[in-house]
């Protein structure tokens, strides 16, 4: 297995991990089903890592094919469910199609390894994700009011940014498969391809990371304007009801000293509040 192979797993298996560590916060913080989703896809990309580089460093041809086999399986099911759990922020993914796409993409790999078409297995997996891709790529661009009411437009950029680099690797895919080389890399001499491959996997990790960090910032941010508005609004409106009702009050001349000076400080309270909830709502 070549040097920039090696590097180039184990770079993608650490920018997995921190993934990982990013969807469990969210989930811990927020308790939403994407984030198990996502934990599920990072977790098995994680597993997929390890098992290409056993691919490559045995030497014994059955441990080898195996180890394949398993790469295969959980690069095509770690990318499906990572693609899924981003692509739920836009649509409600049912446990009907992840429980479709997660047997499809277990049975065919496996299937072809036991009928021995093993050279033909990924193509089967990367099908699939090149469905899913295909499909669920769509959605965000025809919801683009829900960037612009519940995200923003960076984070729009940012989605844009991320399929490209996704589409990047299919095609990069598509030219290894025509020129004959085997998926990874892992027992190919040195290629140009084999260096783009990797950097384009690696920038594509790191854009998926970013774009998803960034559709959660976008949504607590909004969220947290949504409800600084609403709150301010309705507490504006009972300061107002109390300064009214004060104000109607004071016109009784019968009031007592004591009870002008309360008067006068509710007022005065009140006051004080609405200059509060102005200057919380210039608060961004």
């Amino acid at each position: 297995m070549h040097v920039i192979v090696i590097f180039g797993i184990l770079i993608l298996i650490t920018l997995r991990i921190i993934g990982l560590i990013i969807s469990f916060e969210f989930l811990r913080e927020l308790n939403e089903s994407k984030f198990k989703i996502l934990i599920v896809g990072w977790s098995i990309w994680i597993i997929a890592g390890f098992s290409a580089l056993f691919t490559g460093l045995f030497e014994n041809h059955v441990l080898s094919l195996v180890f394949s086999l398993i790469n295969e399986i959980t690069t095509s099911l770690s990318i499906l469910y990572v693609l899924m759990g981003l692509f739920s922020y836009f649509r409600v993914i049912s446990r009907k199609t992840i429980a479709i796409f997660t047997i499809l993409s277990v049975i065919l790999p496996l299937t072809s390894f036991i009928l021995r078409i093993i050279s033909i297995s990924f193509n089967f997996s990367s099908g699939i994700i090149f469905i899913v891709v295909f499909f669920y790529s769509f959605l965000p661009l025809r919801k683009i009011n829900v960037f612009k009411k519940d995200l923003s437009i960076k984070s729009f950029y940012w989605y844009l940014i991320f399929v490209f680099t996704v589409y990047v690797i299919i095609v990069i895919f598509i030219i290894i498969l025509l020129q004959g080389y085997t998926f990874g890399f892992y027992y190919d001499e040195f290629s140009i391809l084999m260096f783009i491959n990797y950097f384009v996997g690696i920038i594509n990790a790191i854009f998926i990371l970013i774009y998803s960090i960034h559709l959660e910032y976008d949504i607590l941010r909004n969220q947290k304007y949504r409800l600084r508005d609403k709150y301010s609004h309705d507490l504006g409106n009972l300061i107002q009801v109390i300064y009214s009702a004060t104000d109607l009050t004071d016109v009784n001349d019968d009031l007592s000293k004591e009870k002008a000076e309360n008067l006068e400080l509710i007022q005065k309270k009140c006051e004080e509040a609405a200059k509060l909830i102005k200057e919380i709502k210039k608060i961004k």
